[in-house]
């Protein structure tokens, strides 16, 4: 997969689904569709995750320094 933001996969995630819904397409069409949203789910949530990582380890960081220990 190319490198995208998360808004980015995000938006296109959104537009498959949407796509996905109508409705409209063929069983190929839509299948190919439906494993491009997945690969675009699991890259969201997996930066998702990074994301709550370093907000977990910031505010650890911060309570630390609250506490009088060191960083």
């Amino acid at each position: 997969m190319e490198k995208l933001s998360f808004e980015e996969a995000n938006l296109k995630l959104e537009t498959l689904v949407s796509e996905l819904e109508e409705g409209k397409l063929n069983l190929e069409d839509s299948m190919k569709r439906y494993a491009e949203a997945f690969e675009l789910l699991d890259y969201c949530y997996k930066q998702l995750n990074e994301c709550k990582g370093q907000i977990m380890d910031i505010n650890a960081r911060l309570e630390a320094m609250n506490n009088g220990g060191a960083v």
